[in-house]
């Protein structure tokens, strides 16, 4: 619980909301009533948040999301390219745009109360994301790290260009050296031959 306590306020909305939102997606977010001789035989049919591409993808990036808070909880440090707050606020906001793909494509095919309830988890999630963002200095923050990260995406690709002019110069340089090699190799054979004259 401690640890829990030692999080952000934004954190520990998205943890308690990828965990409900987990426990959500496999309850039935639709559910068909056939109606006639089947409704006759209780025959019915109901299907889980997981059908569906927008589904599946919403489930997976909830998954994604307790593991990374998991990871940070038990204080394991691994090394990602982005910031927590960038982490965070990407990962909230695509388990709310996939939540929204999701209520849409199921809207008027007999959506239970279930799947609007998942729509409110994947909002809290975002909720949290933001709170996390602005825990970490607003706004702000992600544009100067996103345009840091486009300049160290430059500087990148200019160092290979460097890497790659380098050779030629050493190349000149060495057969610059070479020609002075090659003059002692001509003398040394005169030299024994004048001795032998002699």
């Amino acid at each position: 619980m401690e640890k829990f306590n030692a999080l952000g306020r934004g954190t520990q909305l998205m943890l308690v909301g990828a965990v409900l939102l987990l426990i959500d997606l496999f309850l039935p977010w639709q559910d068909f009533n056939f109606g006639g001789v089947a409704d006759a035989l209780g025959v019915d049919a109901s299907f889980s948040g997981w059908r569906g591409f927008a589904g599946v993808i919403l489930g997976l990036l909830t998954i994604v999301l307790l593991a990374w808070i998991i990871v940070r909880v038990a204080s394991v440090n691994i090394p990602l390219p982005v910031s927590t707050a960038m982490t965070a606020a990407l990962i909230g906001t695509l388990i709310l745009i996939f939540a929204v793909i999701k209520i849409l494509t199921i809207l008027g095919d007999e959506s239970t109360i279930w799947s609007w309830i998942g729509l409110g988890l994947a909002i809290l999630i975002a909720v949290g994301a933001f709170q996390t963002v602005q825990e970490a200095g607003g706004v702000e923050t992600l544009k100067s790290e996103a345009s840091s990260m486009g300049s160290a995406g430059g500087t990148a690709t200019s160092a290979p260009a460097a890497e790659a002019a380098a050779p030629p110069a050493a190349a000149t340089e060495a057969a610059a050296a070479a020609p002075e090699a090659a003059a002692p190799e001509s003398e040394a054979p005169d030299t024994p031959s004048t001795e032998r004259e002699t």
